[in-house]
């Protein structure tokens, strides 16, 4: 970021779901300058004239500090930090064209990527695809136990900045730490990132063990051996143990696991209770990344000859070849083994 950091920075989050909105009013707090990118006119005419956040929860941005805009050359042009909060499977396309708006004289900005998923083509990390479509920037994850609607409601959370540049992590942690929300660096980026990514499987089940009414042992002990199932994954793919047990893997999956703000969980536990998965993603009215997640995961599960049996069987009650009951049943059934 050279010079940029002595003076103001410019914090540019590019995608106005609700995780984004979210970030742009958090990262309001900070002394720094907030510029939200959409392509949805409705969307930004609705933000320029009320200047607030109607969910998860409503609040006010602060006057001032935040500017929305559609015009994604503007956006990006002068940021020195990008924060990228799209859906997993459009982060390709919009890392495209970031890389035709963003000038070459802003080669110094610092990506970041802070969505949860898998593209589900190439089986690749969202920090995998952002590099392939715009290499030779710094590049940095942000994951953690960070749910939304706590967040706009004031409540504290942390949450890890993981970089493979010690310097760039450690620029971000800086500039996007605000009050209540507390950074940590890690240069695991695969740990962090697969952490953050795999819990939202773990959580439907999770959800659909609550919507069975199965207690807090059964629940226990399908997050415990989620754990170990993510930690399986994620150490085949080159993460680090110490990372899986930290916010961005135990941190977050207890948080999604466990919280009716989360929409995994939700859709596992609306799911037990018989709703069809279209009705779920109707009423929800947003992208739940634990279904494209979990597709992707048993992609893997064959690709690596790896057995992932919660995600298998949430796939199986997600698709409807089997039904809730039946998947947690046959969970239970597997053949004994050591722990």
């Amino acid at each position: 970021m050279s010079e940029k950091q002595n003076s103001e920075q410019i914090i540019t989050i590019v995608g106005a779901g609700s995780w984004g909105l979210t970030l742009a009013w958090l990262f309001a707090q900070s002394e720094n300058q907030v510029v939200l990118y959409t392509g949805n006119k409705e969307k930004l005419d609705k933000l320029n004239k009320h200047h607030k956040l109607d969910k998860p929860v409503k609040v006010d941005f602060i006057q001032n500090k935040v500017t929305f805009t559609d015009n994604l050359t503007f956006a990006v042009s002068q940021a020195n930090i990008i924060v990228f909060c799209c859906t997993s499977q459009s982060m390709r396309d919009l890392t495209k064209r970031v890389a035709l708006n963003l000038k070459e004289e802003n080669s110094q900005a610092i990506l970041v990527s802070a969505v949860k998923g898998l593209e589900l083509d190439s089986l690749k990390r969202m920090s995998e695809v952002i590099e392939q479509e715009l290499p030779g920037f710094e590049l940095c994850v942000l994951s953690g136990p960070n749910l939304a609607k706590e967040i706009l409601q004031g409540l504290p959370t942390a949450a890890v900045i993981a970089s493979k540049n010690a310097s760039a992590a450690l620029a971000v942690q800086k500039y996007l730490s605000v009050p209540k929300f507390r950074l940590y660096t890690n240069a695991d980026v695969i740990g962090v990132e697969l952490g953050g990514t795999l819990k939202n499987v773990i959580a439907i089940a999770a959800g659909c063990a609550d919507g069975l009414n199965l207690g807090a042992n059964a629940k226990a002990a399908l997050i415990t051996r989620g754990l170990a199932e993510i930690s399986r994954l994620a150490l085949l793919l080159g993460a680090k143990p110490i990372t899986l047990a930290g916010l961005a893997g135990m941190g977050d999956l207890l948080a999604t696991c466990s919280s009716p703000f989360s929409r995994n969980y939700h859709l596992g536990l609306e799911r037990a209770k018989g709703k069809s998965l279209q009705s779920i993603l109707k009423e929800t009215g947003a992208v739940i990344e634990g279904i494209t997640t979990t597709a992707a995961v048993c992609k893997l599960s064959q690709n690596l000859n790896i057995e992932l049996p919660i995600a298998k069987l949430v796939q199986a009650f997600l698709d409807g070849s089997l039904s809730p009951s039946e998947a947690i049943m046959t969970l239970m059934n597997r053949p004994l083994i050591s722990e």
